[in-house]
């Protein structure tokens, strides 16, 4: 006799609709500062390397009464040529007093609104006011930070650095003057104020310094073996921030590579200026980084969020 094994699954329909950007964001917020006090808990997060695809796992627990979420999953870019997902992962939720396996998460979705949120929470956090913006790729990703930064940020411009937008992109954006597609990197990173970089590139896209008042945020190097900014490039920085400086440290490839070449490179968790217990952006001038490896407790975040039936009202922290 078989035994049927049946999870209600939340979708990513069922996610989008309720995580409006600012609600996003205010998770994002929250769970760091969580983090630097101690009360949200991630174990050692698993990344194994295979060439240019790698396969992640991890626990975590976005508060201290929350459940506990298992996400796992992998990156393969040559699917971009299959046609399915290039990223592909699930987040399981075991209930916070039995332990026991209660829902599924599209970990795909549930990626997506944490790793915008928290890209758009690094920017507001540490940027100089933004005119111009610059999107390094094209992918999903791009699009989705593309139009969080429109909503956010309302620049004049948004110049998207690829080689050949696809047919999403060019949907999704067909009617917005704003953006700009330029295959020119170092031009457009001269022109722009604010620098995502959303590539799912192993060696190093940005091999320069990026210049004085300048924010780059990059969120590919998720991995020791993707570089997506130089480390050479990252030692150019005045300041450098990560979401957790002891996950960046071993996991994030361009900050492995700046340590390789400097190990006195000082990095900064977000969450610690978040808590005031760092300094963000000392003063205009700064050239600023910030590197994401994704962490379990963001997700965590969202599926805590989500099943809080509880919440508050959320406030609008979009800026105009």
């Amino acid at each position: 006799m078989k035994a049927t094994f049946t999870l209600p699954m939340i979708t990513a329909d069922d996610l989008e609709a309720a995580f409006p950007l600012a609600r996003g964001i205010q998770t994002q917020v929250e769970v760091f500062a969580a983090l630097s006090r101690g009360e949200a808990t991630m174990g050692a997060r698993g990344v194994l390397p295979n060439g240019a695809d790698a396969q992640f796992a991890y626990l975590a627990r976005a508060s201290m009464h929350g459940p506990t979420i298992v996400k796992f999953g992998s990156v393969t870019p040559g699917n971009a040529d299959r046609n399915i997902p290039v990223v592909q992962s699930y987040v399981g939720v075991l209930n916070q007093t039995t332990g026991a396996l209660e829902e599924i998460f599209d970990g795909e979705m549930t990626t997506k609104i944490r790793t915008t949120a928290a890209s758009m929470m690094a920017a507001q956090t540490l940027a100089n006011p933004v005119k111009n913006i610059a999107i390094i790729g094209a992918g999903h990703t791009a699009q989705a930070h593309a139009a969080a930064a429109l909503e956010l940020f309302n620049p004049e411009k948004i110049i998207v650095v690829a080689r050949k937008p696809d047919s999403d992109f060019k949907t999704l954006f067909s009617s917005e003057p704003r953006i700009i597609v330029s295959l020119n990197l170092q031009e457009s990173i001269e022109e722009c104020d604010l620098i995502f970089v959303c590539t799912n590139s192993v060696s190093p896209v940005v091999v320069d310094g990026i210049g004085s008042g300048k924010t780059l945020i990059s969120i590919g190097s998720f991995a020791p073996n993707r570089e997506e900014v130089s480390g050479k490039s990252v030692l150019q920085a005045s300041r450098v921030f990560v979401d957790d400086a002891a996950t960046a440290r071993i996991q994030n490839g361009s900050i492995v590579s700046a340590l390789e070449i400097d190990p006195a490179l000082h990095v900064i968790s977000i969450g610690d200026v978040i808590n005031q217990q760092a300094a963000g952006r000392t003063n205009s001038l700064d050239s600023i980084m910030y590197f994401s490896v994704g962490l379990g407790i963001q997700d965590a975040a969202i599926v805590e969020a989500f099943r809080d039936s509880s919440a508050q009202p959320i406030s609008d922290t979009s800026s105009s």
